[in-house]
């Protein structure tokens, strides 16, 4: 009896780890529902890397299986990270969480329903780096930083708000190319100030890209380490 256990859970990762390897992107998706309430037609699995990018964890790509995007996301998110080469060589970019393969809520989000929702790790000061910064994996959404951008961990590193800013113009330039728009970014709200005072970020508010206004208190605190995006069609 003490071997059944451990061999279950071994028979549930291998199950759920399968699928991932096995997927294959064709086709149009289709997002149903919003983005509290939804499911995802034939999602699309973004890369577990790329030449400057890669899954901020992958217990969640290939066990939990979160991951998965509109293929319309999927398109913009990775054209993006190519202009971000551009843009910023030599940067690493992460990204978190989006959605299961046929959507649903992925617990503890109540968003990442339908494809159109993807969480992205702030970009640090790259000379103030650490490589542990990127290798916590699920941890990494625990991390705390404070009203300025600066971890509470180390004060010398911190939030790269230009680099932020830049990248959140080029999604929504490429989400455009897409058939979408970004319909709302969500960020500690204390940290927009920091933003918006970059030369790109005085961009970003003059685009017009919608922000969270009132977030309630352990929403506004979960969203000190990350941006979360929402997409829509246009």
């Amino acid at each position: 009896m003490k071997f059944k256990i451990p061999l279950l859970v071994c028979m549930l990762v291998t199950g759920l780890s399968f699928a991932q390897f096995t997927h294959r992107n064709t086709g149009e998706s289709v997002s149903v529902g919003d983005y509290n309430k939804g499911a995802l037609r034939n999602g699309y699995l973004l890369p577990r890397s790329g030449k400057n990018f890669q899954c901020y964890s992958w217990f969640s790509y290939y066990v939990l299986g979160r991951e998965y995007t509109n293929s319309r996301v999927y398109h913009t998110v990775l054209a993006t990270y190519q202009a971000m080469e551009e843009r910023c060589p030599g940067r690493t970019f992460i990204y978190m969480e989006s959605a299961r393969r046929k959507g649903g809520r992925p617990f503890p989000h109540r968003t990442h329903q339908n494809g159109l929702s993807i969480d992205f790790m702030s970009p640090l000061v790259q000379h103030h780096q650490p490589k542990y910064y990127n290798g916590l994996g699920l941890f990494r959404y625990l991390l705390s930083f404070d009203s300025t951008g600066k971890s509470t961990l180390n004060s010398a590193v911190n939030i790269d708000f230009e680099v932020l800013a830049t990248h959140l113009l080029l999604l929504e330039k490429n989400a455009r190319k897409n058939g979408l728009m970004i319909s709302k970014v969500i960020l500690k709200i204390e940290l927009k100030d920091e933003l918006f005072a970059t030369e790109s970020g005085k961009k970003l508010k003059a685009s017009g890209i919608y922000f969270a206004q009132n977030l309630t208190p352990v929403l506004n605190k979960a969203h000190d380490d990350h941006y979360h995006v929402d997409f829509k069609l246009l």
